[in-house]
């Protein structure tokens, strides 16, 4: 059965990694702070490590389930089977978005005469076979990814010393503190709360107790290699142009004299979003084995990409409508998903657990 599989935390470590780097390269939630979008970034890598590690603490408390088994487990049947229905639909949509996403990417920084379904099709059908082939392959994939992607964006981060330019930091919160928090917030949406999707992951990693520490780790891994994405942009492109431009680390990466390394971040980014999309389409696929009762998720996998798909193309009708909906709309539509649920959980999850102990507790000294 698909639940016996198991990763190793280190893979659960880089799969968490790739997931919130997925398309946090391509598009920044907090470029309206201006130069101020380091700090907002910071505050929001903050409540999301928050997020994180109350995801893995409703995990623990609910030790080798799922996120659909703790619905169910702890709404009751009726009520965790709708919950659960609303999560399968908030991975597929997400999927949707990742894959326009990378859509958009594809089209106006390198194939611009391409048709996008085209390019999604082709994102999506690698995106299906990694699934298919298992969770333990996506974390084999993560692990080579992460080390490569860490050494090329140290690489340009350094080859760009010369270009950049502190004053580019300054004025300093000129416009008061409410723009950062508002774009804080959208960060700790996106790309952390969306991990939240890792409940149906974490069960099959091999030791659960470190769970916790391997989350909050890798969101503080991740929210360094992001803060320095952003600091280089903004160090090197300015506030004003950083903000305006729909795909500023591409332009930064081909500012590099003499050497054109853009090639290498179009691969890093397709592996990026082929795990982030993969985790999402996962989390689909086992969420409705699951409540159906069934062992192989893989017979859904197909189906539930080619739904992406679909969403994808429908979902927006044009760039900027897609980078309005990930800045304006997403952060609010995702707090029922990220915020209010889970926090609902960890509380019912919490008593039930003490509730337990106590009964455990009273058996063991009733035998003495």
């Amino acid at each position: 059965m698909y639940k016996n599989t198991r990763i190793s935390n280190y893979q659960l470590f880089t799969l968490l990694c790739g997931f919130m780097i997925g398309s946090s390269l391509i598009i920044n939630p907090a470029v309206e702070a201006k130069q101020e979008t380091w700090l907002a970034f910071l505050i929001g890598c903050i409540i999301g490590t928050i997020l994180i590690a109350m995801y893995a603490l409703i995990s623990r408390l609910n030790p080798s389930c799922t996120l659909i088994e703790i619905l169910e487990n702890n709404f009751g049947k009726v009520l965790g089977k709708v919950f659960a229905i609303l999560y399968i639909w908030y991975f597929i949509h997400l999927a949707s978005l990742v894959l326009r996403n990378f859509g958009e990417y594809s089209v106006v920084t390198g194939y611009p005469e391409t048709p996008i379904l085209f390019i999604i099709i082709g994102f999506s059908l690698i995106i299906a076979f990694s699934v298919r082939a298992g969770i333990e392959v996506m974390g084999r994939i993560s692990e080579i990814f992460l080390l490569i992607l860490t050494a090329i964006l140290a690489f340009v981060f350094f080859s760009l010393i010369t270009a950049y330019d502190f004053e580019n930091l300054k004025p300093f919160m000129t416009r008061g503190i409410k723009p950062v928090l508002k774009t804080a917030f959208r960060t700790a949406t996106f790309p952390f709360g969306e991990t939240i999707a890792f409940l149906m992951v974490f069960p099959h990693a091999v030791k659960q107790e470190k769970i916790m520490k391997t989350s909050i780790f890798s969101s503080l891994f991740v929210g360094l290699v992001l803060i320095q994405v952003i600091l280089r942009n903004i160090l090197v492109l300015g506030s004003d142009m950083a903000s305006r431009d729909i795909f500023p680390s591409h332009i930064v990466f081909r500012l590099i004299p003499n050497l054109d390394v853009d090639p290498l971040l179009d691969v890093n980014l397709t592996v990026a979003g082929i795990i982030k999309t993969g985790i999402c389409i996962y989390a689909a696929s086992a969420g409705i084995v699951q409540l159906l009762n069934l062992d192989d998720y893989k017979p859904f996998v197909l189906p539930l990409t080619a739904l992406a798909v679909s969403l994808s193309i429908w979902v927006y009708g044009s760039i900027m409508e897609m980078l309005q909906w990930a800045i304006d709309i997403w952060p609010y539509y995702s707090i029922p998903f990220q915020i209010a649920i889970p926090c609902i959980l960890l509380i019912i999850s919490f008593v039930r657990h003490k509730r337990t102990r106590k009964v455990k507790n009273a058996k063991a000294a009733s035998t003495i």
